[in-house]
């Protein structure tokens, strides 16, 4: 049996047709290192040395992704993401973006002032969310980017490690959302 699985993982055996797809390589091998490096310590008797580094692995904190629309992030969410990050002991990466098509002829020319300007207002939105994740203690981080917003969920989360779930605005219209009434908001696992 143990053959057959070296067979597959080498490439030797592998069935035709099949291919094997790696969507985050490292993460396997990164774990699997510094707990061989842990276990080498500590059989070489240095055991602080090897407290160390499983320390640093068990405080790599994990991430939670909140998604705004567009430029914003709604008090609603802002307010689901802190309780949620505080409760689990997560950290937040807030996302916004600006679904323009980069390649658009049409639009080209003005990307970089409509990305400007977008930054700006973005930075202006993401200080309240930043100001109220420091006052909770809780780490946060900010990423902007253009396109598809399943497109910049994807290469944010390849990006980033330990990135555990998504928290998104809800898909209703802002002056639906404002009414005061409570609106379900997405929450979606990342974990593989």
């Amino acid at each position: 049996m143990l053959k057959k699985i070296k067979g597959l993982v080498t490439g030797k055996r592998r069935p035709q047709g099949q291919q094997v797809a790696i969507t985050k390589p490292g993460n396997i091998k990164e774990s699997f290192e510094s707990h061989m490096e842990a276990a080498t310590y500590a059989q070489a008797g240095m055991h602080e040395a090897a407290r160390q580094v499983m320390s640093a692995v068990d405080s790599a904190r994990r991430k939670v992704l909140v998604v705004g629309h567009e430029d914003r992030f709604s008090k609603a969410v802002m307010d689901y993401a802190l309780a949620f990050a505080e409760r689990m002991g997560y950290e937040i990466v807030a996302l916004n973006v600006l679904p323009l098509p980069k390649e658009s002829p049409r639009v080209a020319p003005y990307c970089s002032l409509i990305s400007r300007e977008f930054m700006n207002s973005c930075e202006e939105c993401a200080g309240v969310f930043r100001k109220e994740c420091e006052s909770r203690g809780i780490p946060f981080a900010h990423e902007v980017r253009m396109g598809r917003v399943e497109d910049c969920v994807r290469e944010v989360h390849n990006e980033t490690k330990r990135i555990e779930f998504v928290i998104s605005e809800p898909d209703v219209p802002p002056e639906v959302a404002q009414d005061g009434e409570r609106w379900v908001i997405p929450v979606y696992s990342l974990a593989h």
